[in-house]
């Protein structure tokens, strides 16, 4: 099954934020031997936004509190136009199973927005990946 998570402007919250749609459980990933992919995209009023650069001093991805083990998922990789983020996620065994918040930064417009996560102090949306 893909694992493939939408992400959109919240402008319902001050500061506008990005909002990732888990609906139908899009952020369980499923045991399996071989390597899944976890695929963020960005769309409606966020399409024509890129995910900021994984060398930024603010990347575009980055795990909030606890990371998980070396070993599970991969590097972020940002697509050529910057509009799609995929991971890999090895979730192959009892010791590969959790749940992880993670924090997405995009530049839409000229400005850079992100999801909201406990950390940052705010109301909460806290993506997750759950490997099950």
């Amino acid at each position: 099954m893909p694992n493939n998570l939408h992400v959109s402007l919240d402008k319902s919250t001050t500061p506008w934020s990005l909002d990732v749609d888990q609906q139908g459980n899009a952020n369980h990933v499923s045991r399996s031997p071989s390597t899944q992919t976890v695929t963020w995209q960005l769309i409606g009023n966020a399409a024509s936004g890129s995910f900021v650069a994984l060398s930024d001093p603010n990347p575009g991805f980055a795990w909030v509190g606890t990371a998980p083990a070396a070993g599970i998922f991969g590097t972020p990789t940002p697509s050529a136009n910057g509009n799609q983020m995929t991971i890999s996620d090895l979730n192959n065994s009892a010791s590969t199973a959790g749940t992880w918040t993670y924090l997405l930064r995009a530049t839409i417009g000229g400005t850079v927005y992100s999801t909201i996560a406990a950390s940052l102090g705010a109301t909460t949306t806290n993506p997750t990946i759950k490997n099950k």
